[in-house]
């Protein structure tokens, strides 16, 4: 059987085309090359012999091989026009593919823009608007920071959106009915996904704009925030002293009814010091005491009143005293933080 390969090997190994055709003729060559020995075998001859014989009947390899490539020369032709094809098929698919994905991509992307700018038109837009009314977000300092186009944009923005949407739905639908009817170019299919492409970039656009006027406006006049709360914070802390020292005079007094309504009050002002923004608007940014600080120390001063509201259930006077102790010790970084004054 070796001598059968070699011989094989050599009438094959030049034969052109791709490698299946070979493995093919050299398949069929083996069967007849088998064929022709089993016939050798069984008129007497031995099995080297007789595949000896079929092999001399056949030819020397380069009759056989010459022979072959003048028969499947011929055949060459076809078989790589046919994998030229089958490749053109399979890349006409996969651009079918990657174009459809394209084509998704881009309307997705515009559609959830365009729920991004109704979602903030008709949500947030009035919101942001009604802060801008209330004074919540000063004009004036919107303007000073150089950002005063922002809510003028957000305005004009939100008009077009109320008046005009469905004109704006009209002129894009009957743009759309224009490019198709107008363009007959074979590269029709790339002019549609530019224009698609072309509207998601204008839409994010806006959307960026949109995002930056709600944002940056916002955060410029905060600090207008802090001065509408300042005063209330104050006037909170005072609040607490005058409750605190209604207190201390009602604890002399042995008055505990009083001294009830008093640590009422007080509890009440701690509550609402303590929400919000109040802490933050007694701060100048990092300097000392931070907002962390004072609200440590204002949890330690609540604790410390709930000791005293305790006591005074009790009616027990020298645990009372010690809680208003610890109480004056606590709320005193809070009450010297409202005396500085704003900067």
């Amino acid at each position: 059987m070796d001598k059968l390969e070699q011989y094989l090997d050599r009438v094959c190994r030049s034969i052109g085309g791709p490698r299946s055709l070979r493995q093919h003729i050299r398949q069929e060559l083996r069967e007849h090359l088998l064929d022709a020995a089993a016939q050798h075998k069984a008129a007497g001859l031995p099995e080297e012999q007789a595949l000896d014989r079929a092999l001399e009947d056949f030819g020397g390899p380069e009759q056989v091989r010459s022979e072959l490539e003048a028969t499947h020369g011929h055949r060459l032709l076809p078989v790589v026009i046919d994998k030229a094809m089958q490749w053109k098929e399979n890349t006409l698919k996969a651009k079918w593919l990657w174009t459809t994905w394209a084509y998704l991509a881009v309307v997705l992307l515009i559609a959830l823009e365009v729920l991004c700018i109704t979602f903030n038109a008709v949500y947030i837009i009035p919101k942001f608007q009604k802060l801008t009314h209330d004074g919540f977000i000063d004009p004036a300092i919107v303007e000073k920071q150089g950002v005063s186009w922002m809510p003028g944009f957000l305005n004009r923005l939100s008009y077009i959106g109320d008046q005009y949407t469905t004109q704006l739905l009209l002129l894009a639908a009957a743009a759309w009915g224009l490019l198709e009817w107008c363009v007959k170019s074979e590269n029709k299919p790339f002019i549609r996904l530019s224009v698609l492409g072309t509207a998601a970039v204008g839409l994010m656009v806006v959307v960026v704009l949109m995002a930056g006027s709600l944002v940056i406006p916002f955060c410029v006049a905060v600090p207008a925030v802090g001065r509408m709360t300042r005063p209330w914070a104050v006037e909170q802390v005072a609040a607490i002293d005058t409750s605190i020292g209604g207190l201390e005079q009602a604890l002399a007094k042995k008055d505990w009814g009083t001294m009830r309504e008093m640590a009422d009050q007080a509890s009440n002002a701690l509550n609402r010091l303590s929400a919000g923004p109040s802490l933050a608007s007694l701060t100048r940014g990092n300097e000392p005491p931070t907002v962390e600080n004072l609200r440590v120390q204002l949890a330690s001063a609540t604790e410390a009143l709930r000791d005293a509201q305790q006591a005074i259930r009790e009616e027990d006077a020298e645990r009372l005293s010690a809680a208003l102790k610890r109480f004056q010790q606590s709320f005193g970084p809070v009450r010297e933080a409202s005396k500085r004054p704003e900067r």
